[in-house]
């Protein structure tokens, strides 16, 4: 019983960073794309791009590991009889992202 409330624990602190992360990602997103909407050159420079994208990518990574299945702004579900469901979730999260990002880019 102790073990299992042991991983409990230690699933809920997993859960707390996973969030903690994702917090910033959305706070270094906003800056960036605020700081593209008031610039005068064109393009603008891709490594804070890339910064954020390896961001999201180890923040994924993460979230797979863990068996996250969904994100959204109200609850993180996480399917525990469904682990092949999760990587499908994940991913259609992840293409979600990239759309907003690129038409964020766009204008």
């Amino acid at each position: 019983m102790a073990n299992k409330l042991q991983n409990a624990e230690d699933y809920e602190k997993s859960l707390f960073e996973l969030d903690a992360e994702l917090d910033n990602i959305q706070k270094c997103a906003e800056e960036i794309f605020h700081k593209i909407d008031s610039s005068f050159s064109y393009p603008y420079p891709i490594a804070e791009l890339n910064v954020l994208l390896s961001a999201i990518q180890h923040f994924e990574k993460k979230s797979k590991n863990l068996g996250i299945s969904s994100l959204t702004t109200t609850d993180i579900k996480v399917p525990f009889n469904e682990p092949g469901r999760s990587t499908a979730e994940l991913y259609q999260e992840s293409k979600r992202i990239t759309d907003n990002a690129k038409a964020a880019l766009s204008g």
